[in-house]
């Protein structure tokens, strides 16, 4: 992977800000009724999703091995 120039990372930054404010401005001026439909549809697609049991396993996993990696990194 190439390295970025400390420009370029500034300039990537400064994009994601950008893209922050304006997520942040459209979740302001998007209406209730849309806000409590898209609540609504999260909610009731968690059924279509793998067993609850299952994924909590995996994700446990997961941090483990990200806590060995990282221990492993720092030492």
């Amino acid at each position: 992977m190439p390295r970025m120039s400390p420009e370029e990372a500034r300039h990537y930054l400064a994009g994601l800000a950008l893209a922050n404010e304006f997520e942040i401005q459209e979740l302001r001026n998007a209406p209730v009724e849309l806000k409590l439909r898209q609540l609504w549809t999260l909610m009731t697609s968690a059924g279509l999703f793998d067993n609850g049991a299952q994924r909590e396993a995996e994700s446990r996993m997961v941090r483990e091995r990200w806590v060995r990696l990282y221990q492993a990194l720092r030492a």
